[in-house]
């Protein structure tokens, strides 16, 4: 991840950009163990809203391929396409998953502010 370029995208500090991971790396586990129900129960409604939420948070850090992922499952929930949710769903959580092993090591990497 390039917190610089993330940063220059957002408009922010580079420092500021670690306040921002730090958020998402808060509450994005909320919205993806709400996703994960919405699937288990196969509720397109609920799959799509949480998908527009990550949708909008991974593309305002600038992750964009996954943003794009979640846009389709919002596209696929709106469709109430749940076969097509059970070959988009599962590796999106495995995605993101990847995602936060990767944003956890930058913030454990990140520069002593002083």
């Amino acid at each position: 991840m390039d917190i610089k370029k993330v940063a220059e995208q957002l408009g922010l500090d580079e420092s500021d950009i670690y306040d921002v991971v730090e958020l998402f790396i808060q509450t994005a586990p909320a919205d993806l163990m709400k996703l994960v129900t919405a699937y288990n129960q196969q509720n397109t409604v609920q799959i799509g809203e949480v998908a527009h939420s990550l949708k909008g948070s991974t593309g305002t850090l600038g992750f964009s391929e996954i943003s794009k992922d979640a846009q389709l499952i919002m596209k696929q929930a709106r469709d109430t396409d749940f076969e097509l949710l059970k070959s988009s769903v599962p590796p999106f959580l495995n995605r993101m998953k990847d995602l936060f092993v990767e944003l956890k090591d930058v913030m454990k990497n990140r520069p002593i502010e002083g």
